[in-house]
């Protein structure tokens, strides 16, 4: 799966990893014939353990499939132990790869369709509408799933990928900050303004020189702050469908008046480094944090980094979630029945209790036992590190039952996909260089990035 998630700041590196929960990127893969009726090929970025696992008890049930992942990376550096860095040019040369074999009738059976403009090859009619295989497959129950995920999937009322996980993007706050300057959350109903008005309340409220060293948010430089903020309201300001932007509207100009009263009134710590943040939150200095709760790892993580206490709360809007795997097959497979049970089989009960947020509704349960033998068997112990930083040392409690109806809530809220296209994200962050600096007013920057926008989407 690629971690390239823009703007989530908790990105936390295993060096004493929970084994059950590790990245790593194996081997195992068969080579098969495109005219082989027993043979799948899967195009992706780079492989992952939860991938290499379903092709290796895939072929187990199914004696003489032959499965082939084709990976399109050049990458060869690693982030912590065998879990493979995504780079830029990795991501670029996929793109193209699958362009150029979409387009040209060729290319994989399934398809990675993440940094994609699956949409577009939609329209093409070059992807399968896996909504009609699941509703004329009797074996398959799509009521053990989370409808409202596949439903917020959906492009022109048809479902084109099946996510594997997802992750759902929560703002951490300090309760005892909140709680010593008697603040109160309602995270149902709340702007960015309350944001910002929180955070000076209680950075105020602390006297005596308290507040230095105190920050709203940290880990933040111009680019990732207003790409977190673009990413979190994408789904009003893109519209692939209709392949309009929004740019110039009241909401964009209102995210950049946002982000330059951040960074102007020093609201923002902009040192990226992951310890950093999780030395500011140990110490209360820290009032928010945006984290990605991608199962019970980052739950129990983003709580240990609070140590004093912390409330998870939405960022205004609704609950809104992405997804590093999701997965779609060719229409010009010649494998399409094959295809299909390859993907039942990654959101099946069996895979699912891997780990992370699952789709399938049943399995939460398994994850959270898993996860707690895990932490139990090697003591939860983490280390937070960052290139040329000492690491340090954090112990994951095993979730509760609370814990476990908090997440099978939050799954059950997830209504709007955050299918973010990396290339707009890009623009943005090109184009508001200049209006960080004072070069350019902030009407300007939204015209610049809604005519490079608007002719993206209908390239």
């Amino acid at each position: 799966m690629i971690k390239n998630k823009c703007g989530v700041i908790l990105s936390l590196v295993l060096i004493l990893g929970i084994g059950v929960f590790t990245v790593g990127c194996g081997n195992t893969q068969a080579a098969g014939g495109a005219n082989d009726p027993n043979s799948l090929t899967i195009a992706v970025v780079s492989k992952d353990t939860y991938l290499d696992t379903a092709v290796k008890k895939f072929a187990e049930l199914h004696p003489g499939v032959r499965v082939e992942v084709k990976e399109y990376t050049s990458s060869t550096s690693e982030k912590g132990e065998g879990v493979r860095a995504a780079e830029s040019g990795d991501i670029e040369k996929y793109v193209t790869a699958m362009n150029t074999q979409l387009m040209s009738g060729q290319g994989s059976d399934i398809i990675l369709l993440n940094n994609l403009p699956y949409q577009t090859y939609a329209d093409k009619n070059l992807l399968v509408d896996l909504g009609g295989l699941m509703q004329s497959d009797q074996s398959f129950d799509r009521g053990k799933y989370y409808q409202n995920i596949f439903k917020a999937l959906e492009y022109k009322d048809k479902l084109y990928g099946l996510p594997v996980n997802i992750s759902i993007d929560m703002i951490a706050a300090d309760q005892t900050l909140l709680a010593d300057s008697q603040v109160s959350i309602d995270d149902s109903n709340w702007d960015w303004q309350d944001f910002v008005r929180t955070a000076e309340k209680i950075m105020n409220d602390k006297q005596n020189g308290e507040t230095q060293g105190m920050y709203a948010l940290a880990g933040m430089d111009e680019k990732r702050l207003i790409g977190t903020l673009v990413k979190e309201n994408y789904d009003k300001l893109v519209d692939p469908e209709k392949k309009t932007a929004n740019f110039t509207g009241q909401e964009f100009l209102d995210l950049l008046s946002l982000s330059k009263y951040l960074i102007d009134h020093k609201l923002v710590n902009t040192d990226t480094a992951q310890t950093n943040i999780m030395d500011m939150a140990a110490r209360g200095k820290l009032v928010f944090n945006f984290t990605s709760l991608q199962g019970f790892w980052a739950l129990q993580t983003t709580k240990a980094i609070f140590s004093e206490g912390v409330q998870l709360l939405k960022p205004p809007g609704n609950v809104s979630f992405a997804t590093d795997s999701l997965y779609g097959i060719s229409s010009q497979s010649a494998h399409q029945v094959l295809a299909w049970e390859f993907l039942k089989f990654l959101v099946s009960d069996e895979m699912m209790t891997q780990g992370g947020l699952p789709i399938n509704k049943s399995v939460l349960p398994q994850v959270a036992q898993n996860f707690t033998q895990a932490i139990q068997t090697r003591g939860g112990k983490m280390m937070i590190k960052d290139d040329g930083i000492p690491g340090q040392s954090i112990t994951l409690q095993p979730p509760t039952q609370e814990d476990v109806d908090y997440l099978e809530n939050l799954l059950s809220q997830a209504k709007v996909y955050i299918g973010t296209d990396q290339k707009i994200i890009a623009i943005v962050q090109e184009e508001t260089a200049a209006f960080f600096t004072g070069q350019k007013t902030a009407e300007v920057t939204a015209q610049l990035i809604q005519d490079r926008v608007s002719t993206y989407l209908n390239e």
